[in-house]
């Protein structure tokens, strides 16, 4: 694909290629700049005729996003310094009763990624952000957001769309104070292609373990969540808000709030950390 922008910055395809051979990805593509990775790989899920096997494995990364894509349909612009990767796996009828649990293993990954590059550990927050390391019991700064969406396909099962958006480096006055950048949890500048691979294989290992081994995989969320055991506000679609402590990390990725009416499950809503009462 022609870049709009031939002065962005890209990972290199060719050593991406190389990198993530015998992984899951079997088909990498680079672009300077989009509207939204995400949307771009769901569009070809429209296209007729398309199979689960026609996109599976894709891999599509932009240096740039101009309408990138969140949870609730929100929408925002991908400042310098950000990296937007958006893959498209199969899923078949197993998977598709543990889809919830594509956003939180892709937190995993992330977060494999970076203690790989001999970074400090990040946390994960329920359900779909990256934290950076707190200090004195403070929630660190976003490093990550996900997003993963489902079509089925005719047939049964369907393909899943995962985008996930990485801070390298953020120039000053570029992103909100509540964004932190890997460069600064590893301590050294990073480079875009190295980071590339780095997420990508976790991804690709983390996928290996879904759906097969949902127990292992809340092990290692449960290890390195940020918000089980804290004290959480929850907004349920609707505006229902709830008040508790996050107790619990369900099979189906559900996040389980022990408030003022007892232990309620929640598949999707805002989570708001707050501070000890």
């Amino acid at each position: 694909m022609n870049s709009s922008d031939p002065r962005l910055e890209v990972p290199d395809q060719d050593i991406l290629t190389v990198e993530l051979s015998g992984t899951a990805w079997r088909r990498i593509e680079v672009v300077a700049e989009t509207g939204s990775t995400n949307a771009d790989l769901m569009a070809r899920l429209a296209e007729e005729p398309v199979s689960a096997d026609d996109i599976n494995g894709t891999v599509l990364i932009a240096a740039r996003q101009t309408s990138g894509r969140g949870r609730h349909a929100r929408v925002w612009e991908t400042p310098p310094g950000q990296l937007a990767i958006s893959v498209a796996v199969t899923v078949d009828s197993a998977g598709v009763e543990h889809l919830g649990w594509l956003s939180l293993l892709t937190g995993l990954a992330v977060h494999d990624a970076v203690t790989a590059m001999d970074g400090a550990a990040p946390q994960l927050k329920w359900p779909n952000d990256v934290l950076a390391p707190g200090v004195d019991g403070q929630q660190g700064g976003k490093l990550s957001g996900i997003l993963s969406e489902f079509r089925q396909l005719p047939g049964g099962g369907g393909v899943a769309v995962i985008g996930t958006g990485l801070n390298l480096d953020l120039p000053a006055g570029s992103a909100p104070d509540t964004a932190a950048s890997i460069s600064t949890v590893v301590g050294r500048p990073v480079d875009q292609t190295a980071v590339a691979v780095a997420y990508l294989r976790a991804l690709s290992d983390r996928l290996a373990s879904w759906p097969a081994d949902i127990a292992g995989l809340a092990e290692g969320y449960r290890a390195v969540s940020s918000t089980l055991g804290s004290r959480v506000r929850l907004i349920l679609p609707g505006e229902v808000e709830v008040i508790g402590t996050a107790v619990d990390i369900d099979d189906e990725g559900r996040i389980l709030v022990d408030g003022p009416a007892g232990v309620i499950a929640a598949s999707a809503g805002d989570v708001t950390h707050l501070r000890p009462v």
